[in-house]
């Protein structure tokens, strides 16, 4: 069970890594539209300010599994169901817009079911 939660972990890391990035080309494609005149500064503003909450939250969850521990006798299951209940709470706890939760939710049943289906 150890070693299938630390690969789980090690490949969410990489995921939400990558959400980070994502997150980071929508801003310079809010910048770029901005530039281009296609939105006003007014919604421009709005749009980072909203990107950069969602990186500032996606980002605390990368630092939370560093964090995260076993449970004797708890399942793989029980460990992905105990994550998402501990990611929702640090969401909610610190103001971040919902979609976060619903971004790092995605990622961990993603990363949950390859490992269900391939690692042993």
């Amino acid at each position: 069970m150890q070693e299938r939660v630390g690969k789980f972990l090690r490949i969410l890391k990489v995921e939400l890594e990558d959400l980070e990035e994502d997150i980071n080309t929508l801003a310079g494609l809010t910048d770029k539209r901005r530039q281009d005149r296609a939105i006003t500064e007014y919604v421009h503003m709005e749009n980072i300010s909203l990107l950069k909450q969602e990186f500032a939250g996606i980002k605390k969850i990368v630092d939370e599994l560093d964090n995260v521990e076993l449970v004797e006798q708890e399942t793989f299951t029980d460990f992905i169901a105990r994550l998402k209940q501990r990611t929702q709470e640090i969401i909610h706890n610190s103001a971040y817009p919902d979609a976060v939760y619903l971004f790092v939710e995605r990622k961990i049943d993603k990363v949950a079911d390859y490992i269900s289906s391939r690692v042993v």
